[in-house]
């Protein structure tokens, strides 16, 4: 990929310069865009972005936090690698936190959370629902993703777990974006919701643990599909 690379459209309601920087690169990381292994030249990203070198800077700094860039010294940035054990460990502690914080949010939810789960998962359905289940418009997808897996689990009371749990549904987002585009044709994504769904407004806890965990493993397994056929840059 050269560093010839189209302008991004901006209309985000960041308060600085940094803030809309970190977005509009998370964005086109994630989305892959911005490929793996990309060297993050920032010349390149200010004829991108059209920000100045100071707020891509930091932004890079955070990027480098979430653990989506790799920092190399005075050489400069790179965009992180994917790798197939990356996205098995991933995985892994997401079916363990996204269970655990199941088991405590669906016997303490009250009304309002269930009325919040419905709202959530019917947004979610409707572009599910579309040609190709939405994967036109995956950002807008994967707000109303997230905001569906969290309202679930909106009843937990444990703000460490919510923190982690939330570090690693952030962290997967990659790995769900290409498992979403990879088997659009061959996987349901929306039933594996409506199941998750109605075991969480039934207050069955064991079933929306085991739900969950299938939801979770098959992202996974199509993500370690893919990688399998991707060029040299994705680490084994």
């Amino acid at each position: 990929m050269t560093d010839v690379i189209h302008h991004a459209r901006y209309d985000g309601p960041e308060k600085t310069f940094a803030e809309r920087a970190y977005r509009l690169i998370r964005e086109d990381i994630v989305g892959g865009v911005l490929e793996p292994g990309l060297k993050l030249k920032i010349q390149m990203l200010q004829e991108r972005y059209d920000i100045g070198a100071g707020p891509l800077r930091e932004a890079l700094a955070r990027l480098s936090s979430d653990q989506l860039v790799e920092l190399e010294g005075q050489r400069g940035c790179r965009v992180a690698l994917m790798s197939a054990k990356d996205a098995r460990e991933i995985g892994d502690l997401r079916k363990v936190l996204e269970a655990q914080a199941l088991q405590q949010s669906i016997p303490a939810g009250d009304d309002a959370w269930e009325t919040a789960v419905i709202t959530a998962y019917h947004r979610l359905e409707q572009i599910e629902r579309r040609l190709n289940q939405g994967i036109s418009d995956l950002p807008e997808w994967e707000m109303r993703n997230q905001q569906f897996h969290k309202a679930l689990v909106a009843a937990c009371d444990s703000r460490r777990l919510h923190w982690m749990r939330q570090l690693m549904f952030d962290q997967h987002e990659r790995y769900r974006r290409l498992s979403r585009v990879k088997t659009v044709r061959t996987r349901d994504i929306n039933e594996e919701h409506r199941a998750l769904f109605e075991a969480a407004v039934d207050r069955d806890v064991d079933k929306a643990v085991a739900v969950i965990g299938v939801h979770v493993q098959r992202t996974t397994d199509a993500v370690l599909a893919a990688l399998a056929q991707q060029d040299p840059v994705i680490k084994p």
